[in-house]
């Protein structure tokens, strides 16, 4: 039976709202943590679907992690049993199997990296053509550049290595985080633009913030990372800008003001860049260390053109907003949008159409027309969120503001913020002076 929930219309949103943990920064810090020598307590880390496939796949790779007095602690060394394939499942996580194809490459062991059916179907071509490049002997077993990969570990050489980041920053991420475990390091020269940019910055913040060797050239084509000689004890994992992003978003749908601590302020966090095409959209932002606060700003919501290829996991909550605009809205940049969970950019259109709004999809681009017209009292639309975590936080955007929508799967943001409908749901304000639980279940 599928499974659907129903947000009534908000009078508005108010309140005050942690923000989960970085689920970059925490997938990042589980593989560092897996390479170091002695352990490394990961302090306050994002437990959900995608950090547990990431962290199940590193303790198949010899990894120990347990939980400790402020969150995790985790320790290598990595090694495969000898004489024997080991399987790496990453699920549903694309960030695990980009991950895990550079560091296996570099592990001792012979691995077997699979995932879900729709993981299989997403391209991991470019990163391994650059691994073999250098030496690492991996072969396909399914379809050429895609999932499942047998790859024989330790094979990595150190030195040179090119890759093509512009389809996936997390091509050139995966190999600078594997270079602590390759003797001598790895020398990583990028032969295209860069998808995404910001995310490589959160992978060399990290491996700095864990006491690595790291040079990178003033325009980013080069980068020499090896492993540093000064173990770190801990590290702390920063609030999410990426889930944090539907919940300020929300102010814009509602009204009201909405509080979310627990982040970075200024931050080089790539979905931070959205805040800005909130405001201009028609948010007034306040963000202070520790804590961003959203307020609905009076004369409503207007439309923008923005090139989001640095911020991709940010234009949906940004869409929502864009179909109560007034005038048309443009995303432009977000080809590698298609290659996510879903194809996001078919999927957005098919999301915000199915909630009446004037949506399309084109190769590299979103186009949302607004504002939406739609009549209290119909009957319910359901919307597919397509198993896509942050079109079904997009879908509870719209609720906020659209009457008689139902959303499909709503438990598919436990990859990335199991909490969400809850969290939501404590800002939401429906009659004057209280609040009303108005989420349901179908």
């Amino acid at each position: 039976m599928t499974d659907y929930i129903a947000i009534p219309p908000a009078r508005e949103v108010r309140g005050t709202i942690a923000a989960p943990p970085s689920k970059s920064a925490t997938n990042r810090a589980l593989v560092l943590a897996a390479v170091s020598e002695t352990p490394v307590e990961i302090q306050g880390p994002l437990e959900s679907e995608d950090t547990r496939a990431m962290a199940r796949c590193l303790a198949a790779m010899g990894a120990a992690f347990e939980a400790s007095p402020r969150g995790l602690s985790g320790r290598g060394p990595l090694a495969g049993p000898s004489g024997r394939d080991v399987v790496l499942d990453a699920g549903e996580s694309g960030t695990a199997s980009r991950f895990m194809t550079a560091l296996a490459s570099a592990t001792p062991g012979l691995f077997v990296l699979t995932g879900s059916r729709r993981l299989r179907e997403r391209p991991v071509g470019e990163l391994v053509a650059a691994l073999r490049s250098a030496g690492a002997q991996i072969d396909t077993t399914g379809e050429p550049d895609r999932l499942p990969l047998r790859i024989r570990g330790a094979s990595l050489r150190a030195g040179r290595v090119a890759v093509d980041a512009s389809r996936s920053s997390q091509f050139l991420s995966a190999l600078l985080l594997a270079a602590p475990a390759v003797p001598g390091g790895l020398e990583v020269v990028v032969s295209s633009t860069v998808a995404s940019a910001p995310y490589v910055a959160t992978t060399l913040d990290c491996l700095r913030a864990f006491g690595h060797e790291v040079s990178a050239e003033p325009d980013w084509s080069r980068f020499r990372v090896a492993r540093g000689r000064a173990a770190v004890a801990s590290y702390e994992v920063p609030g999410d800008y990426s889930s944090a992003l539907p919940l300020l978003a929300s102010a814009g749908m509602s009204g009201g003001r909405v509080t979310v601590t627990g982040l970075c302020w200024p931050s080089a966090d790539a979905d931070a860049r959205a805040v800005a095409v909130l405001e201009r959209m028609g948010v007034e932002i306040r963000g202070e260390p520790g804590r961003v606060s959203a307020t609905a700003r009076r004369g409503g919501l207007e439309s923008v053109c923005v090139a989001a290829t640095d911020f991709p996991d940010a234009v949906p909550a940004l869409a929502a907003l864009a179909a109560l605009a007034a005038g048309e809205s443009r995303f432009e940049g977000i080809a590698h949008l298609r290659l996510k969970e879903s194809d996001r950019v078919a999927s957005l259109a098919a999301l915000l159409t199915g909630a009446g709004a004037d949506a399309r999809a084109h190769d590299n681009c979103l186009v949302v027309a607004g504002p939406t017209r739609f009549r209290p009292g119909g009957v319910p639309r359901k919307l597919s969120t397509f198993a896509d975590h942050r079109i079904a936080m997009s879908g509870a955007l719209l609720s906020l503001a659209i009457p008689d929508l139902l959303i499909e799967n709503p438990g598919c943001v436990a990859k990335s913020y199991p909490r969400f409908f809850r969290d939501l749901e404590s800002l939401t304000v429906r009659e004057a002076g209280g609040r009303e639980a108005g989420g349901g279940r179908w």
